[in-house]
């Protein structure tokens, strides 16, 4: 109870603050995926992100789809702020609904809180660490059940005029209904590489695994065409 309350304290000091301007932009991905036992399939990607000086807001939308039992769908969507006087900190809200076929999930909705810390601000890019409590309420195997977890990731965005890449590693260690049948904690590795066609459209190749701690683990390569735009939005 002391860390829960020692990670969200912060959303205690939430103000108003002169957020500035917002900035949205969409983004559409689609592509081709090949998985651990070399069977291929699709993928495709929509995100609508809105940033100020202080808040970020980001809706996602994953589905991979290699056959009717190989197939995951994933709605995520995450409010971040940022203090005002310590800026590289910021605390987060994570909500999300995701279908994997493969191990048997029907639907799962998910809750996380967090807090976060920017290690590293450069000029073409930024490292950042997140820890956070998550909740979720699951149908596995028509097994509804609750579990908890604690969560920790650290990210890396590079972003160089001719190409750009992304590397996310998250540790997600379950707390309640652990028992090695049962348990879900993981390992989740993602890398994604973007190469410019124009200022607009990319290339991207990527690397994501999944490495469950007491239960089989599964990888996949993926390449897709990517398109990203500035929306005029003012609310």
């Amino acid at each position: 109870m002391k860390t829960i309350l020692f990670l969200f304290s912060s959303v205690l000091f939430a103000h108003e603050i002169d957020e500035g301007m917002p900035k949205w932009k969409h983004y559409y991905r689609c592509g081709l995926i090949q998985s651990e036992d070399n069977a291929r399939g699709m993928g495709g990607y929509f995100r609508i992100k809105r940033n100020t000086n202080y808040t970020f807001k980001d809706l996602r939308l994953f589905a991979h789809y290699i056959s009717s039992s190989d197939s995951y769908v994933k709605l995520r969507y995450k409010n971040s702020t940022k203090f005002v006087k310590f800026s590289q900190f910021y605390n987060f809200t994570v909500v999300s609904f995701d279908q994997n076929k493969k191990v048997g999930l029907n639907i799962r909705s998910q809750g996380s809180q967090g807090a976060g810390v920017f290690l590293l601000d450069y000029a073409f890019g930024h490292i950042n660490t997140e820890l956070s409590y998550s909740y979720d309420m699951m149908d596995h195997l028509n097994d509804t059940r609750k579990s908890s977890y604690l969560k920790g990731g650290i990210f890396w965005d590079n972003e160089l005029p001719f190409i750009e890449s992304k590397l996310e590693i998250e540790y997600i260690y379950q707390i309640s209904d652990s028992e090695q049948q049962n348990d879900l904690s993981r390992t989740e590795v993602l890398f994604e590489v973007f190469f410019p066609v124009t200022s607009n459209l990319n290339i991207i190749g990527g690397y994501e695994r999944e490495e469950f701690w007491h239960q089989d683990a599964g990888y996949s390569l993926f390449v897709s065409l990517g398109y990203n735009t500035p929306l005029n939005w003012k609310f």
